[in-house]
């Protein structure tokens, strides 16, 4: 009887420790996840692209505009398939999908738009200098609702159009410069990087 509670305890631990590994591996598999843009498909007008894994963070955000900066034309980049349904080269998008709308010419960005599920406003101060305003808001790292408030800034903002070329730089509440946008031509175009 004593040997067979020994099995028994032993059986147990053996399971136990292989449910632990089966667990770990599953846990591995989702971060391991690879976020990634690929092409769907063209229209009359856009180019749609999905961004496989979208998680609103700092890397994703700065793989998503460093992906944006070897690309050209009008183009949506969707972050779930289901975003989308093409027909007679049309696209029906679903308003219920984070989704980004841009214009751009390689480094040269004519606009970044976001489809806010939830758009919550920022208060920025903000301090001016002879070709640049510098903005700091509440925030430790970057998120869709940051950046989108950071580009509506910038583009309702007319200080860009009385000089040739304006810088826009973002810090968060520690100082730490986040983005920034270089408007050119008096506020025309503009260059967008991730910090």
């Amino acid at each position: 009887m004593r040997k067979f509670r020994y099995f028994l305890l032993l059986t147990s631990y053996f399971l136990l420790l292989m449910s632990c590994k089966n667990n770990h591996a599953i846990d591995n598999r989702e971060i391991n996840k690879k976020s990634e843009i690929i092409h769907l498909q063209d229209t009359y007008y856009y180019k749609y692209y999905l961004f496989e894994n979208f998680q609103e963070n700092e890397q994703d955000i700065k793989y998503l505009i460093d992906f944006l900066k070897k690309t050209t034309g009008d183009k949506w980049v969707l972050t779930n398939i289901n975003g989308v349904e093409f027909e007679d080269n049309y696209a029906i998008l679903d308003v219920a999908h984070q989704r980004f709308s841009i214009n751009n010419n390689l480094n040269k960005f004519y606009y970044i738009k976001v489809n806010f599920l939830e758009s919550t406003p920022i208060h920025f101060t903000t301090k001016e200098t002879e070709n640049q305003t510098d903005l700091t808001a509440d925030f430790e790292t970057l998120t869709v609702n940051t950046v989108q408030n950071f580009l509506d800034y910038a583009e309702k903002d007319e200080a860009k159009k009385d000089i040739e070329t304006y810088t826009y730089i973002l810090y968060n509440k520690s100082s730490q410069e986040k983005m920034k946008l270089i408007y050119h031509e008096y506020g025309n175009w503009f260059e967008v990087e991730v910090f």
